[in-house]
């Protein structure tokens, strides 16, 4: 007798994760947090009983969940920090706002702001006179600029024309000692991930995490995770910490966090000319020199967290920066011997295409952010159109280069910088176009990929980048339940229409975890 189910999904369009099963017309059983079957309709009566809750979602698409490679749950707590600015119109509307805020604060609790208008133009030494005994920061909506009164800078050791995240670690650093705070943020932080079907995260935390590690035990252990967590280290206050991962490693023995190694910035935002090119920045856009980055410190923190068996992540936007990231991570092969390593390569706006060869035969992994093209809302006025010949353009974000050469290319949003959005992402990497539908033909069209593959890469490629293959990433019997459903045909639309279409139904781990079908 075959096992019954709990949950059936019925729908006439199923994404198994593997390309070459196409379009399923059929049923997904579900027992306990396992699939049992993934079959034609007509068989779906062996696993029914009174029990079995059937969803029909005819005109919808199932997929396996999705997984976003490249998250800072940090960089959402900074997206929500202290009172929100965004209706303060003017200097005096502003002052309204954080004078009531401030009556709710202890002695000695610093002002937190966040959302501010970033074309309000305001006096610098605002903060300085309203409250110059409180320590008081207050973040532009892109987050690129505050404004700061001394007291803060003294406390947390940035500008107000440089407080990107790793500057702000002894801010988060701080916010991050709450647990109760970062708990009740967290929980906020997955119900939306569960609203935008991501059943998993390569989540980021600065340093040590600053103690948020026990929140998220805590969490698993209580079964209140809404998505596998696979946890990396981003070193900002200091170097690569090999006994913190080797504490974590063992800390983290469930099902739903693992520690993973480590995530390691080599250069800086292409756009503002700080990622490390080939052949340099014209010199008519008046950008200032860039440093190049120290690779030899680099290569010794990889070298030494590879030799522990720990997988790094390398985040390089230039050419020449990946070329960089390649060598160091070949050369950990070398001095430390081959393994299934499964180190990747993460943005990498502009690849040589020579290189792209070499990270398939160094088994290196391409994190690329695939939304990124809505970072530019007009093609007209996208940097790389100044900065690179049209010869030079056709290196850029280069995913059929990649999936033809054989590299697993999986997905990541680099949250805050944006949101998940699937059917959005299976847009600019199928059609390739910008937020202003241009160019009509699309940008640099030999690159683009199939809108089947573009799941793949969110699907059975994000798990496979976290040694997670075997049991999640496709809809196969045995395999653990983690689905996504959209409510359309993501593969068969294109333009407006796929831009509109949503996840309207979660399943983490045999659960529905979040249900917005009207």
């Amino acid at each position: 007798m075959k096992e019954k189910a709990d949950l059936i999904l019925r729908c006439d369009r199923i994404f198994t994760g593997n390309l070459e099963d196409g379009l399923i017309d059929g049923f997904v059983a579900v027992r306990g947090n396992r699939i049992l079957a993934v079959d034609e309709w007509m068989s779906h009566s062996e696993f029914l009983d009174e029990k079995t809750h059937i969803y029909d979602l005819r005109g919808k698409t199932i997929t396996p969940g999705y997984v976003d490679n490249h998250v800072f749950f940090i960089g959402y707590v900074w997206q929500h920090i202290g009172v929100d600015t965004s209706g303060a119109t003017d200097e005096s509307s502003l002052k309204d706002i954080l004078t009531d805020y401030e009556k709710r604060l202890a002695p000695g609790e610093p002002l937190l702001g966040h959302g501010l208008d970033d074309d309000l133009e305001l006096s610098g030494d605002l903060l300085e006179r309203v409250f110059p005994g409180r320590a008081a920061v207050v973040f532009r909506e892109s987050r690129e600029a505050c404004l700061m009164n001394q007291k803060s800078k003294e406390r947390y050791g940035f500008e107000e024309d440089r407080c990107y995240a790793e500057a702000c670690w002894r801010l988060f650093r701080e916010l991050m000692a709450d647990k109760a705070y970062a708990k009740e943020q967290y929980l906020a932080f997955q119900n939306m991930l569960a609203g935008r079907g991501i059943t998993g995260i390569k989540e980021i935390g600065f340093d040590d995490y600053y103690g948020f590690t026990d929140v998220l035990k805590e969490m698993e252990d209580s079964g209140e995770l809404k998505h596998r967590v696979y946890l990396v280290s981003q070193p900002v206050g200091g170097d690569v910490d090999i006994p913190y991962g080797e504490r974590m490693r063992e800390f983290f023995q469930g099902s739903c966090v693992k520690f993973m190694g480590y995530n390691i910035m080599v250069d800086g935002d292409m756009e503002a000319g700080e990622g490390d090119i080939l052949d340099g920045y014209p010199e008519e856009e008046g950008l200032p020199p860039c440093t190049p980055p120290d690779y030899g410190k680099i290569r010794d923190s990889v070298e030494k967290a590879d030799k522990r068996g720990f997988r790094c992540a390398l985040h390089a936007e230039g050419d020449r920066a990946v070329r960089k990231a390649i060598d160091i991570l070949e050369g950990c092969r070398k001095e430390n011997g081959a393994r299934d390593a499964r180190h990747a390569v993460i943005d990498m706006e502009l690849v040589d295409p020579a290189d792209i060869r070499r990270m398939k035969e160094n088994d290196i992994t391409a994190i690329n952010y695939v939304q990124i093209m809505s970072c530019y809302p007009k093609y007209e006025e996208y940097y790389g159109l100044r900065y690179f010949s049209e010869e030079r353009q056709k290196d850029i974000w280069p995913y059929r280069s990649l999936k033809d050469a054989g590299v697993t290319l999986c997905w990541g949003t680099d949250l805050p910088l944006d949101v998940p959005d699937i059917p959005l992402s299976v847009c600019y990497a199928a059609e390739r176009k910008f937020p202003n539908s241009m160019p009509e033909q699309g940008f640099n069209m030999k690159e683009s990929i199939t809108p089947a593959e573009v799941l793949e890469g969110w699907t059975k490629n994000g798990q496979k980048a976290n040694f997670a293959e075997d049991i999640l990433g496709t809809l196969e019997p045995g395999k653990l339940a983690d689905i996504a459903v959209i409510d359309g045909d993501i593969l068969g639309t294109e333009g407006r229409v796929r831009k509109e279409l949503k996840v309207c139904l979660t399943v983490f781990d045999g659960k529905v975890v979040y249900d917005g079908r009207e």
